[in-house]
This record gives C-alpha cells, structure tokens and sequence, in this order.
C-alpha cells in the first residue's frame, strides 16, 4: 500500500506520522467554539439524558452503586453478549475513567447547515457501544421507577438492540441502537485507522483509536465533524470540515481519494450523493479519482448492487434530491455503466439490438465497437435529463393555470381528486433508460427480457414493482410518442366527429396497456420528442415559460400538448379506463353468441371494450346488441367463403386466422389462434 497524506487539524500527516502525532495538540486545534449548534428541545433532553448516565456510571450513584450492570445476563436484547469488560463496580478499586461522549458525522454536518436530523450517532471513546447503551439503560430504568413508581415499581426497560459487524451491510463495528425520547440513538466506539485486503470494501480495524483515527476514516471532511457533548463544542480533526462545508462549498476527502475510493469504492457515489443533496463541488482530486478504471474495478467486485441501488435511490428520493443532476454527474464522472451495469460477458445473457446504430451483440462486432455504443447511449441519456425539469415545470404550470381559471374549462383538483399524476422517480429512470428501450437480453434457453428491465433487476436491485412499471412505460413510449405527435388538442368534445372517437380508442387502449403509469409514459415521451428534434433546453426551469429561446418555448409548446391531452383524457373520463368492469363478462357472453368455449371468447370481450371505449354512456343491452350483429357478420363471412368454394385468412375477430372447409353438410372453420388449431361448427 502506497503512503498516503491525510488532512488534520495540525497540517498534512503522512502514513508515518499518523502513529506519532502529539493528541493534546490536535485535541486543542480541533475545537472550533465558533461553531454554533442550536438543539431542539427534545435533543437538549437527550443529551442530558446521556451525560447524567454517563456521571452516574463515573461517580458510583445510584444505580451503579452496587448493582451488577455489565454481566453476560444483561449484554442487552441480543443474547449473544459475551464481552470481558463488563465487570462489576465493587470490584474495582480505581473510579472509572471518564466518558467522551460525541456526536458524529451527518448530525453535525447538518445542524451546521441548520437542518433538522432524526437520529443520533454516538461515537464512545473507552467503552463499546453495547456498554454504554446498557448505562443509558439502567439509568433510565433507575429515573422512570422513581417517578412511576407506585404504577411501575420497576421501571419500563427500555429496548436495545445490538446490530454486529456485517460486512455485507457495511457495518465495520458492532453498535448498539435504542430510541430515546423520540429519537434514534447509535452507540458505537471510535472507529480506528484499519487495513484493506485486495477483493474486499471492509477493513480490519485497529483495537483503540482517537477522534483523528475515526475523522480520518470517515468519507468526506463534512463528514467527519464531532459535538463533544460534556464541552458542548464542535471538533473539526480534519482541520477543514467545516471551511469545505460552509465557506468552500466543497467535497474533499481526508485522505488521498484514489486510496480512499480504491479500499471503499461505494465512496464514490455517496460522493455524488452528497455533492448534489447539499450542493457541493467535487474536487479535483475526487473527479479524477471517480473516473479511474481501477476504482471501477473495485466497485464492481467489492460492492454488492444491493448497496449500489440504495445509494442510487438516495440520489432519486429524500431530502434535497436532484436526480437530474445525480444521473448526469454519474455519467460525467464515468460512472454510469457501473451503476446500470450490462451482464457481464460470460454470463447466461446476451444483450442484442441496434445500440446508437451499432448490431449490439453480433459476432461481427468487436468488444471496442460495443462500449462506443455504451458510451453513446449514455451520453443520449444524458442529453434528455436536461429536458425533464422544462417539461415537469411546464406541465405543472399549465395544471395551475387551468385550476386557476373560472371560465368553466376542466379543473383537475375540483372534478377528478383522484386524476393520475406522474411518478416523478420512475419518470427521471424511464428518461434515462429511454435509449435502451429496444436492447433485449437473451438467455441460454432463449428466453428474452428486456435490457431495462435486467438492469432495474439484477443491476440496481429495484423491488419488481419498479421492474414491471419501467418496463411498461419503455414498452409502449413509442406509441404514446405517436399519439402525442398526431393529437391536435382541436377535438369536439361533444363527442360528435370520427376523429374525436378514433382518439378515443387508440388513447383508451393505451391507457388500459399502461395503467397508472401512463402520465409518467406522456412525460417521457414528450422529453423523447423534445430530443428527436434537436432541441435544446436549460436545466433550470424557473422561467422556461417566459424565455426567448426559441429552442425552449418549442420545447414548452410540445409539454403544452402534452398537458391539452392529459385535460381531454380528464375531460373523456378515460383516466383509470382500465379499471372499468366490462358490462358482459365471459360467460354471459358465451350464452347470448352462443359460442363454443375456447379463447375466440376473448376476442369479443376485447371488441367489448372497444366498443364501450367508444360509447362510454352505453348500456348492457346495446353493447349486447353490437356484439350479436358482430357474431352476425362473422358467420356470413365464413359461409360466404365456403360458398365460394374458397379458403384463406379472414379477420372477423380481431386477426385470427381462419381456413374454411366443409364436412358431412356441415361448415367447418379450423381456426389458428397462438400456434393451436381449434376446429369450430357453424350452424
């Protein structure tokens, strides 16, 4: 392992230097009592909480004057405790050394930035986490006995649970969790300077450790920020914490980030993460560091994809999320095809289709070709990531504008409360798979399924809802495209011309494929109609609908449209079409056509459906009725065909296949519907 420099409050320390350092030294520059930390009234009774425990603890009171708290019996909710330091005050002649109780990382880190945080991370200098949160325990048994006491002579003993070390959730220390007055409390030791082996994101740790040995190995210098809680004062070990988070606006590593990001690559998108959620640059260092194939390697071998999709849907959700700026930082830094990764070259897959005009998967084609088309889509990906906050501001504004109006035209927040509306994460996912759309995986066994779908998946580990919804929506994008491109917004919505009702049909058809994504599928394909035409739009969508580029208002105009055809739907009272209970169901409509069983009975639901889709305020007697002049006009088409002494295809019934014979006085109909032959009498 190379020697590396870390940032401390007492200048640049190599490896060497790191076991030498003077601590009382570091210990006084790192207070920075300019810090401000203001709490909450619940955080300043938590704090007491655990410092009284901790007193208690030191001073031998009461509950700690003679009771046994540290034994194998109360190692806490796990029942594996089997730590050699639990002990029994009576039996040791010198007072306990005191406890350095601190707060650590994002809690700092955000109340310098005067945000809320929701749980509590305890960093514990000479005891384990386990210990100490078996002190906060007894103590608060001992408080809550004495002020309840006639209801509860004993106490309510409050719950811990101990987490160990797991290395495949990237816990490197055993901690102790409890809550406590609403809150969620960690307890856990220092975390000391470690060793990494070569296939492997989790280090060894050293037994003691100091604050500068834990700010060390922390991620980023926001990080790595302490609230000493007995000094109520802030400790920046790194000597640039707080300066990179507030003065600099920076995100920096406390050690060397090509080391850093190598012995934990999952680093680097938590560094995306941060940098966008609390808007920071990255710097230099990071930047190259981020985009070195070594440290793809790394991610690819050392990091789970379980762990990949968490820091990835960090990215989509949560506070401050911007995922624009998220996938587009992935992309800039090289990172995407480690994220939405391809199956690797000698799995069960193959990934074919045309891919930025490249024959993805052809023998022909070489390994170089086919990461320039990677590279390419990517790249595509990314150009249509700076349209999606113009056409999400422009639809949104248009919904105001319309619900802002008295004129008597829609109202979507008055008439239709429940109106479907668009998922924005699935939508900015969508819009960057959105070139992968026609690429297919295909198996051994020649079983395909869509390249999107393998990579929400396998390669980002997204439940199956989301497998199921993005791959819908890229499904039939296309032909929402379509629809979108020859809509006019000019329909009469009284429902009296041919145009009107050809829309009708085909948008509620696609509305019954789609479901309640079909919103988020008329976004993106708005987005993907903006790129096909070379648009160009900004990021920023504060005044897209006020700008003089042409380029954006054109781009506005198309989410105009797209927002003219969400209102008809409204207007049409197709939305949640696919909910509608057909007024026939399959047995009914066997016994009025008289039809025999078998799969030609779908065809005429499916007719069913089109038909109410057409004429929403028909009744069961007149949907019964088209059906029979339907079943009618079938039977004449198949004896005409016999008559004729003819045979060949006929498409009564939605497309099936049809050859005509005649046996015994009797008209026959072979019928071929999904490769199987079925042989129908007509009387």
């Amino acid at each position: 392992m190379t020697a590396r420099e870390a940032h401390t409050c007492i200048g640049k320390l190599d490896v060497d230097s790191l076991d030498s350092y003077n601590l009382e030294e570091a210990q006084q520059k790192a207070i920075r009592r300019d810090a401000i930390v203001t709490l909450t009234p619940e955080e300043s009774h938590l704090f007491q909480t655990l410092e009284n425990a901790a007193i208690a603890y030191e001073t031998k009171m009461v509950p700690f004057d003679k009771l046994r708290i540290l034994d194998d019996d109360d190692g806490g909710d796990d029942g594996n405790s089997n730590d050699d330091n639990y002990y029994n005050h009576q039996e040791s002649s010198s007072p306990p050394r005191p406890i350095e109780i601190r707060i650590a990382g994002g809690w700092v880190r955000d109340k310098l930035m005067n945000q809320s945080s929701h749980d509590v991370d305890i960093a514990l200098d000479s005891l384990s986490g386990r210990q100490f949160a078996l002190i906060v325990q007894h103590y608060l048994m001992h408080q809550r006995s004495g002020i309840h006491k006639e209801k509860n002579p004993h106490g309510k003993k409050p719950k811990i649970a101990v987490i160990a070390a797991n290395p495949s959730q990237s816990k490197h220390l055993e901690t102790a969790t409890m809550r406590i007055d609403n809150i969620d409390c960690d307890f856990v030791h220092l975390r000391g300077g470690e060793v990494y082996s070569q296939d492997s994101r989790i280090p060894t740790l050293k037994e003691t450790a100091t604050p500068l040995d834990d700010a060390l190995r922390r991620d980023f210098t926001v990080n790595s920020l302490f609230y000493n809680l007995r000094k109520k004062y802030v400790e920046d070990w790194t000597g640039r914490g707080i300066s990179d988070l507030i003065q600099d606006r920076v995100l920096v590593t406390p050690l060397d980030a090509r080391i850093t990001f190598h012995d934990d690559p999952l680093r680097v998108l938590r560094a995306v993460r941060f940098a966008v959620r609390y808007n920071l640059d990255l710097c230099p260092e990071i930047q190259l560091a981020a985009m070195s194939p070594t440290v793809h390697e790394s991610l690819h071998v050392k990091v789970s994809r379980e762990r990949v999709g968490k820091e990835l849907e960090g990215m989509l959700t949560g506070k401050n999320a911007r995922p624009c700026v998220a996938l587009k930082m992935i992309t800039d830094l090289k990172l995407a095809g480690c994220v939405f990764e391809f199956p690797p070259p000698h799995s069960c897959w193959v990934v074919r289709g045309d891919l930025q005009g490249v024959a993805y998967g052809d023998c022909a084609v070489s390994q170089e070709e086919q990461k320039y088309a990677r590279e390419k889509s990517w790249e595509e990906a990314t150009a249509m990531l700076q349209h999606c906050s113009l056409v999400l501001y422009s639809f949104e504004q248009f919904a105001c504008t319309k619900n802002n109006n008295n004129n008597g035209e829609w109202d979507g927040s008055s008439t239709n409360a429940t109106a479907t509306t668009v998922d924005h994460r699935l939508f900015y996912l969508c819009t960057f798979l959105h070139p992968l759309r026609n690429m297919v995986c295909v198996d051994s066994k020649g079983k395909e399924m869509s390249l999107p779908a393998y990579i929400v998946r396998d390669s980002i580990k997204f439940p199956n809802r989301d497998v199921a919804a993005i791959s819908t929506v890229l499904k039939y994008v296309d032909e929402m495209r379509s629809i979108l491109q020859s809509y006019g917004g000019q329909t009469n919505h009284q429902g009296g011309n041919d145009a009107t009702m050809i829309c009708r049909l085909k948008s509620g058809l696609l509305l019954r494929s789609l479901k309640e994504h079909w919103v988020t599928a008329l976004l993106v394909a708005s987005v993907a109609e903006i790129q096909s035409m070379g648009l160009t739009s900004s990021s920023s969508s504060s005044s897209c609908l006020e700008s003089d580029n042409k380029d954006e208002l054109q781009a506005s105009m198309i989410a105009e449209k797209a927002f003219r055809f969400y209102q008809d739907i409204q207007t049409h009272n197709l939305d949640h079409c696919w909910k509608i209970r057909p007024l026939l169901d399959g047995k009914a409509i066997l016994e009025s056509l008289g039809l025999p069983r078998g799969p030609m009975v779908g065809n005429y639901l499916e007719e069913q459906m089109k038909w109410m889709l057409l004429n929403p305020k028909g009744t069961r007697h007149e949907c019964e009725t088209h059906l029979r002049e339907m079943r009618k006009r079938d039977l004449e088409m198949a004896a005409s065909s016999v008559a004729s002494g003819s045979s060949g295809s006929v498409h009564p019934n939605g497309g099936n296949e049809k050859s005509i014979t005649e046996s015994d006085g009797k008209v026959e109909t072979t019928m071929q519907q999904h490769g199987k032959t079925k042989r129908l009498h007509l009387e």
